[in-house]
């Protein structure tokens, strides 16, 4: 069967579907989602706040000293100094707001789910996974094309 959904961009989701330890399945909005919520398929585990936190108070020294480094190069005239410290400065302040911004994200998604008592999404699962779980379930989410936009069989109503 030819998907009607490989056009479809992996943001335009209503919902991303994870699974717990007790091995339940739940949606998550992209906010909800946090860190990386536009791509679920990568290592969840590996993007926490903790790892996120250290990483923002490694790459904030570098961060500060990158435009000290450009001052003295500039003012010392040295060429090599100065390109060094140009690209030095973009790159380590460049990481530095990135990872401020995606720590700001996952402490809203941690709130988001907090308030809908979710837990935090550990494994991925695939459409048609979510929604055999949701038809066995029903309640928490309409078992539609929109919601399940992957799923690989046809729901009712369209062509087989």
């Amino acid at each position: 069967m030819e998907s009607k959904t490989a056009g479809r961009i992996r943001s335009d989701r209503k919902y991303f579907f994870a699974q717990d330890t007790d091995r339940r399945i739940f949606a998550y909005t992209e906010a909800e989602w946090g860190a990386g919520g536009a791509q679920p398929f990568g290592n969840y585990t590996a993007r926490s706040i903790a790892s996120m936190s250290l990483l923002v108070a490694v790459l904030t020294v570098p961060a500060l000293l990158g435009p000290v480094l450009l001052i003295i190069s500039v003012a010392g005239l040295h060429l090599g100094a100065m390109l060094f410290s140009l690209v030095f400065t973009v790159l380590c302040t460049g990481g530095w707001l990135l990872t401020i911004r995606s720590l700001q994200g996952e402490l809203r998604a941690r709130r988001l789910r907090r308030e809908r008592g979710l837990p935090r999404p550990s494994v991925v699962v695939t459409d048609d996974q979510a929604r055999e779980w949701f038809t066995a379930h029903p309640g928490s989410v309409a078992v539609t094309r929109d919601n399940f936009p992957e799923s690989t069989y046809p729901f009712p109503g369209e062509p087989t």
